[in-house]
């Protein structure tokens, strides 16, 4: 009986630290978008991790200094990000995959943009435990019907 109880207090203990980084993950995915908005680069430095592959729907794959610059710069702008079916797709001790679609608008290179968008995420743990994006993955969704 005390075996039985052990094992459900560590899956309970498992289920429950899962939800919490799952809950964070979510926060930490609009405070980077916010901050991408608002262009915000300590936030963005805080929330890319090193060594980020960040793709975009049109084959474009930017380092952490490259977006970093770019909202420096102002060559790539967002003014609006709108996200749908968001949820984390699996999670571990230190890592999470997040998918949602989306909308997303801007300018890039002053040239107005807006697509919609599904868009893959990984998110570690750093080693001082705090979540930052590894990779995130954007493809084109097919044009609706009007």
């Amino acid at each position: 009986m005390r075996f039985a109880f052990i094992i459900i207090l560590f899956f309970t203990t498992v289920f429950v630290h899962a939800q919490t980084d799952s809950v964070i993950i979510k926060e930490r995915v609009a405070e980077l978008e916010n901050a991408l908005i608002t262009k915000n680069v300590q936030d963005i430095q805080k929330l890319l991790y090193d060594n980020v592959s960040f793709g975009h729907s049109n084959g474009w794959v930017q380092s952490r200094d490259e977006v970093i610059n770019d909202c420096r710069s102002g060559k790539l702008v967002y003014q609006k990000i709108e996200r749908s079916n968001f949820y984390v797709a699996a999670t571990g001790k230190d890592w999470a995959t997040v998918r949602y679609s989306g909308v997303a608008e801007g300018l890039n290179d002053g040239k107005e943009f807006k697509v919609a968008l599904h868009v893959l995420q990984v998110w570690v743990k750093n080693k001082s435990g705090k979540w930052q994006l590894a990779a995130r993955q954007a493809t084109k969704l097919p044009e609706q019907p009007k």
